[in-house]
């Protein structure tokens, strides 16, 4: 799916957010993983991962 312009930040703090939430849930290794990965990665890539988490990245179009 393609999406808009996307409030790259806000969405990056949604899928840190996210995967702390999985961290209290017992998913500790792939949640951390993602949280650190969610620091550096690109747009494409941090989409990706939202989508994964099951984050509604349409809500993050500007």
């Amino acid at each position: 799916m393609r999406y808009g312009d996307i409030d790259t930040e806000a969405l990056r703090e949604a899928v840190r957010d996210e995967c702390a939430a999985a961290c209290f849930g017992g998913g500790i290794g792939p949640a951390l993983m993602d949280a650190f990965d969610a620091d550096s990665a690109g747009e494409e890539e941090l989409i990706r991962m939202a989508e994964r988490w099951g984050i509604d990245v349409s809500a993050y179009e500007l």
